[in-house]
């Protein structure tokens, strides 16, 4: 993602389903489909067009305002390290574990309901069986203000 960066790209679908094992020792991102480069000179990338979203991986700036930042990435990254700590578990996907919270919603109101719930600043629960220092470094990702994210 740091490469992808540096290129003034941000990928805004990271997830797990996007992620490429090619061997043990090397991890590759795929489907860029959602790609967007960062206009120059700009910090974030507005999205204007409709269209489905992962929604559930998503930060609330880009909920709340369409907003994209690299940190944006970041957030994805937290909820991407958490579905591979429930090693993809669809029972604990990010959408059943939110929805789960939220209660049953359709179309716009449920992102209205993950805004009001990230807003509250509940977030997706630990793994059962996290190592500790894996679910303080995940929690690092998922701070409300995208300057409080690492990089």
């Amino acid at each position: 993602m740091a490469y992808l960066h540096s290129l003034h790209y941000i990928h805004r679908d990271l997830a797990a389903r996007n992620v490429l094992l090619e061997n043990e020792n090397v991890v590759k991102i795929g489907d860029f489909g959602l790609a967007k480069a960062i206009p120059e000179g700009h910090e974030y990338y507005r999205v204007c067009e409709d269209g489905d979203s992962p929604v559930f991986w998503y930060a609330v700036e880009c909920l709340k305002e369409c907003k994209f930042y690299y940190a944006s990435d970041v957030w994805s990254f937290g909820v991407t390290l958490y579905e591979l700590l429930t090693r993809c578990d669809s029972g604990q996907s990010p959408p059943a574990k939110f929805i789960e919270m939220i209660g049953a919603t359709q179309g716009q109101m449920t992102v209205l309901r993950l805004i009001e719930l990230l807003d509250r600043g509940k977030r997706l629960p630990s793994p059962k069986d996290c190592p500790c220092e894996v679910r303080l470094m995940s929690r690092h990702q998922l701070p409300a203000r995208p300057s409080a994210r690492p990089s």
